[in-house]
């Protein structure tokens, strides 16, 4: 039992409440009162505005409880995602969603919290498909995957997986707009160096960390005699010239290792039957999180 209902005052019997309930109804509006039946404690007289400030304190602390329980413990998990992870009711009303999500579209919690999907795609095209696809998975229980722009027309690009959730569609999602943006940069860079190739007489190839040749072109390959997987089998600087091997290593180390921005000169490589041929090259390292992985190098024959 509490300890405040030791002081006097503040516990009574069944009997003695219905005697005067008057008042012990003006003590119960100064604190709380214990009514006692046979000695053992039964009901609480209190005030309506302690009753209402305590009934406030439980449902606040209920609905957090509740809905992390609820979900199965998923609004902790979806807390530590680096997905975004988002939870609608079967009107496409958010019900839930974790930080990573709030953030993607630009909105604070209790903005997010507030976002009706249905509404949305009225006024954002955009979101017309986005609504199609998740009712798709409302209506035929089973996971689809697409890709959405933002929410909030934030411009961004996601690639998402829908499924139907606690009697509505929740999805997860992971921006991708730099990954797009790659492709379409890759996808140039290859036209571009197929018109060159078509175009031009010049020689590509990637030597690797390890100095083998990962990858090479046509001309290349022509003007040495050897096939694609001869030279992907050969260091670079097993078919340079013996006289100038010393001086390309320490060209190839020093782009390799950073201590060298890139290096433009001469390769004097030799060919598969007989002689050798020099090329004017160009060498830039190809890094990965700070470190060289490869070297390109393209060259004219001089």
């Amino acid at each position: 039992m509490p300890k405040q209902f030791d002081l006097s005052g503040t516990k009574i019997t069944a009997a003695e409440i219905s005697r005067n309930f008057g008042h012990w109804q003006d003590i119960a509006m100064q604190y709380p009162v214990l009514v006692t039946h046979h000695g053992r404690p039964r009901v609480v007289l209190m005030s309506a505005a302690e009753y209402f400030k305590l009934r406030a304190r439980d449902d606040a602390a209920e609905t957090a409880f509740e809905l992390d329980q609820g979900l199965d413990g998923v609004s902790t998990l979806s807390a530590h995602m680096q997905e975004g992870f988002v939870w609608l009711d079967a009107d496409l009303r958010v019900r839930a969603l974790n930080s990573v999500a709030a953030a993607n579209m630009g909105l604070d919690m209790d903005a997010a919290l507030a976002l009706d999907f249905e509404a949305l795609a009225q006024r954002n095209e955009g979101m017309v498909v986005v609504v199609s696809w998740l009712r798709r998975a409302l209506r035929t229980s089973e996971p689809v995957r697409f890709e959405m722009t933002g929410v909030t027309g934030s411009g961004r690009t996601y690639s998402v997986c829908a499924f139907p959730f606690r009697g509505g569609v929740a999805y997860t999602f992971t921006q991708d707009t730099e990954i797009r943006e790659l492709r379409r940069l890759a996808g140039h860079w290859r036209a571009e160096l197929d018109a060159i190739n078509e175009l031009c007489e010049i020689a590509t190839l990637r030597v690797g960390p390890t100095g083998f040749i990962e990858d090479s072109n046509a001309f290349l390959q022509g003007l040495l005699g050897f096939s694609a997987t001869e030279l992907s089998l050969t260091r670079l600087i097993d078919i340079v010239v013996e006289a100038d091997r010393a001086e390309t290593a320490a060209a190839l180390a020093a782009v390799l290792s950073g201590a060298s921005p890139r290096f433009v000169g001469v390769f004097s490589l030799m060919l598969k039957d007989r002689g050798a041929t020099r090329l004017k090259v160009s060498c830039s390292p190809i890094r990965q999180d700070g470190v060289c992985t490869a070297i390109t190098i393209v060259g004219v024959e001089v």
